[in-house]
């Protein structure tokens, strides 16, 4: 086992070529169903509306997002003077994705994946459906994602390959940056203090906290004290706090597993093309009884390639394919893994999803940073034998032409966004609220308008 899992480190030709033509090409096929339709989105609307209008809000949920893609957009008007705001904000989040996908690469390189591990790993993360859309959405769920693997990376060197303070700086300050973008990450704590502290080594801990709560701390203070005003700690606090200081975002349940699943299931198949069955849709309008389904109805109407059978076969096919596959990974044993990557990728995922579980289980959005860890825990954790290698390609193949046809060549066209098509239906906008979507007037009011996450 160990030889084999030392063969499996041993860099070949094909790992300077394997990797880049694998993201340039998953890279293609994103931009061929670049999104037109941001249905799924609703926050993104709220902040390409502020970015574009140079309005950029310090909001403590995603402090620096919106500064930073207003600078950004800066940056790309001087050189060009055509561009938007969106496209801007949809370039940067593809850039993100692409790069998170090299990262599960490397990391499933380096706990002894070999090449089809790696390769596996990230064919599956891209097709999952909420990975595939926000990695070109306007929005905050995507572009934290490279700092996050990064510190992770940093973290398992800490622990395993015994690196000094460089490292544990490196890792706190990702995961710093992290947190600035979008404030959930802020329980990348858990994992890396959990490490430290079960390793043995207290100063490391010790000084992972500092830097982090430097990094972190001192762009809060900068902004709430100086560019805010918040004047006392009470009302920093309660500002830093943002939407946390309402609660939870939904009550805790004991079915609040179910729903976990649910999201989760949701974040890696699109349920969209249920609409195109009567039945289905009527079930689906009941269980969701009070809330507007017109924007999915609208969609199943539009944009899907395949009919409702050919893409409900190859969901089955895909959902059966693939829990099989996690179920095996859990129960069974597979590769020997490099020291290390095993206890430390359960451990991110463990706390990710503990955390949207608790917070809103039924959010896909809450659940793509959880992606890449179960990716890499069920692809590395299967035997490189070829029964089990056939099944995996033939799930992921599923996958991608089922959240492909049933979704995303459909969110690439503008006539699937309901709202767009009823603007111009209308032939009338809201006062005072033009859009920086081209031809759409975003609701603000209804239901499916208001933001849903932050």
């Amino acid at each position: 086992m160990d030889e084999a899992r030392g063969q499996s480190l041993v860099e070949t030709r094909s790992d300077k070529l394997l990797p880049g033509l694998t993201i340039a090409l998953i890279g293609l096929l994103y931009l061929l169903t670049f999104p037109q339709n941001f249905t799924e989105g609703e926050d993104a609307v709220y902040y390409v509306d502020r970015v574009s209008g140079g309005v950029a809000q310090w909001h403590p949920n995603h402090l620096i997002y919106e500064p930073l893609m207003q600078g950004l957009t800066g940056v790309a008007q001087a050189v060009w003077p055509g561009a938007t705001a969106l496209a801007v904000m949809q370039v940067a989040s593809l850039i993100a994705a692409l790069w998170t996908l090299a990262l599960v690469w490397k990391i499933a390189r380096l706990a002894g994946g070999g090449l089809a591990g790696a390769s596996g790993a990230v064919w599956l993360l891209a097709g999952c459906f909420a990975f595939w859309l926000y990695g070109m959405y306007p929005d905050t769920y995507t572009l934290p994602l490279p700092f996050v693997l990064a510190s992770f990376l940093a973290i398992w060197q800490v622990g395993w390959e015994q690196s000094g303070p460089r490292a544990v700086i490196l890792a706190a300050f990702l995961a710093g940056i992290a947190t600035l973008i979008h404030q959930s990450h802020v329980f990348l704590a858990v994992p890396a203090l959990v490490m430290l502290i079960s390793a043995r080594r207290i100063g490391a801990a010790v000084l992972w906290l500092a830097v982090f709560g430097a990094v972190v701390g001192a762009v809060y203070l900068w902004a709430g004290w100086v560019l805010l005003g918040h004047r006392t700690i009470g009302e920093l606090i309660l500002w830093a706090k943002g939407y946390a200081a309402d609660g939870l975002w939904t009550p805790l349940s004991v079915l609040a597993p179910v729903k976990a699943l649910i999201g989760l299931g949701t974040a890696i198949w699109s349920s969209l093309f249920l609409f195109a069955s009567p039945e289905a849709a009527g079930v689906l309008e009941r269980v969701f009884a009070g809330r507007q389904l017109v924007e999915e109805t609208h969609f199943a109407e539009t944009g899907l390639a395949f009919g409702f059978w050919p893409l409900l076969l190859l969901t089955v096919l895909s959902v059966l394919a693939i829990g099989a596959l996690s179920v095996r990974a859990l129960l069974r044993g597979g590769r020997a893994l490099t020291p290390g990557f095993g206890p430390l990728l359960i451990l991110h995922a463990g706390t990710y999803a503990l955390v949207a579980t608790i917070w809103e289980p039924t959010n896909k959005e809450f659940w793509i940073v959880v992606l890449p860890f179960l990716a890499l825990l069920v692809v590395l954790r299967l035997p490189p034998v070829q029964g089990v290698q056939r099944v995996l390609v033939a799930g992921i193949l599923a996958l991608w032409v089922a959240n492909g046809a049933g979704a995303m060549m459909g969110f690439a066209r503008a006539d699937s966004d309901y709202w767009r098509v009823t603007q111009a239906l209308l032939h009338k906008s809201v006062e005072g609220q033009a859009s920086p979507f081209p031809g759409r007037t975003h609701p603000t009011g209804s239901v499916t308008g208001m933001p849903r996450a932050v």
